[in-house]
């Protein structure tokens, strides 16, 4: 068999790739004339096992096959061509009959359409016209499923890459957490964080003053996600700054003025559209004097030795960023020995406990008590640990940090001396 008729390199072509399949040679060469007047490039062969060869090497767009042939029908041969539907040919069927069975028969068998013999070239061209609408149709909505995967896999390496730089960033924030070797000797921290989105806006430090005082803050900025964790970044180094820098030599910040120059410096970058609530304090570790400005955040709380009851401090006041004309007050408090200082976002405050009550302060109290149980080693751990179970459970609503500093007790030796406090589980 050979090629005949026009080619893709012919400018009057359709460029539509015809298989003609018909066993009777004047059948056949009457089909490929008509065809070579509509302008399709035509291949041919005399049946189905040949035209199945041809298409190995080939690729066509339409075939017209006779129904009955020898060695492959035409029902058979299209049957073959049609297991892999989504890629097939178009493809028409010639048949001397023109029953409703044989109609049946042929669209059973996969055919696209069926002409039945004899035909006139009007009708021929109708229905390659309607073969070639829905071969175009066919490769737009491939190529649109294509365009779709191209999209969907650029999205997926932008969303991985989103992803590994989220991881980044969480690990970065947890990186400026407080070091205890930076830290004035014998007081203990615990803390835990942990955002909805990996970052957070939440953020806290402790940063040593001198040997015996030093400052603390946390801070929650409104919103979630990275925008939220940059802000946070901002705040956490204008109080790392206002911390270090007093307005007289050898004196500890105030933590009202602190507040209020956090409160001028957001209202002028972003007009009052973030914001965040914090406390930010001072304490004197030898005296366990200190002083806090607690700004729009839940009440920092005093856990004492060996109990339950707790020592509510602040009466509230404004956010950070949300009001010019906003006040802010430093308020004194004092810590025995062995006693600590508990600052929460109030995103735990939002997790349910197994009784489906929400955690409350004297619940997060009574967690300090039972991590304060194990080695002060394997407390940080133990809280984590804890923690991380009970919000494993919860779909978290807002980020969550805490924080805890705990003054030593000192003996008359001047050394510390570990904090035992009683069982109080959630």
């Amino acid at each position: 068999m050979h090629m005949t008729g026009q080619t893709k390199d012919n400018p009057t072509s359709t460029g539509c790739q015809v298989l003609v399949v018909e066993d009777s040679v004047a059948e056949r060469l009457r089909l490929v004339a008509m065809l070579n007047n509509l302008d399709y490039c035509v291949t041919e062969a005399s049946n189905g096992l040949e035209a199945m060869s041809k298409m190995q090497c080939s690729r066509y767009d339409i075939i017209i096959s006779d129904w009955r042939m020898p060695l492959m029908t035409g029902f058979d041969f299209c049957k073959e061509v049609k297991k892999e539907p989504e890629t097939a040919p178009y493809f028409i069927l010639l048949t001397s009959q023109k029953t409703i069975q044989d109609l049946v028969a042929a669209m059973d068998a996969g055919a696209d359409d069926f002409i039945a013999k004899p035909f006139a070239v009007e009708e021929l061209r109708v229905r390659l016209s309607a073969g070639r609408r829905v071969i175009e149709l066919r490769q737009s909505l491939a190529d649109q499923n294509q365009e779709i995967q191209q999209t969907l896999a650029r999205e997926s390496s932008v969303l991985n890459q989103l992803r590994d730089d989220l991881a980044a960033a969480e690990s970065l924030q947890r990186a400026l957490l407080p070091d205890a070797m930076d830290l004035p000797a014998g007081v203990e921290i615990l803390h835990y964080f942990r955002g909805t989105q990996g970052v957070a806006g939440d953020a806290y430090n402790i940063i040593k003053l001198s040997s015996t005082t030093l400052a603390f803050y946390l801070l929650d900025v409104s919103g979630h996600g990275v925008k939220a964790a940059m802000l946070s970044f901002y705040a956490t180094q204008l109080l790392t700054n206002a911390s270090r820098l007093s307005p007289e030599r050898g004196t500890a910040p105030d933590p009202a003025d602190v507040a209020h120059e956090l409160n001028q410096r957001f209202l002028n970058e972003f007009d009052g559209s973030d914001y965040l609530t914090m406390v930010y304090g001072v304490l004197n570790l030898e005296t366990g004097r200190g002083s806090l400005c607690q700004a729009g955040h839940p009440h920092p709380f005093i856990l004492t030795q060996g109990s339950d009851d707790i020592c509510t401090l602040g009466q509230g006041g404004y956010p950070v960023g949300m009001l010019p004309r906003a006040t802010f007050e430093s308020i004194p408090f004092e810590m025995k020995p062995g006693e600590g200082l508990v600052l929460s976002s109030d995103g735990i405050f939002t997790v349910c406990m197994k009784s489906g009550a929400e955690i409350q302060q004297r619940h997060l109290a009574g967690l300090l008590n039972l991590v304060s149980e194990v080695e002060p080693a394997q407390q940080q751990s133990k809280l984590s640990g804890v923690l991380d179970a009970l919000l494993s459970k919860s779909e978290l609503e807002d980020d969550i940090s805490m924080l805890l500093i705990r003054r030593p007790l000192i003996n008359h030796a001047n050394q510390a001396l570990p904090v035992v406090m009683e069982v109080s589980p959630l």
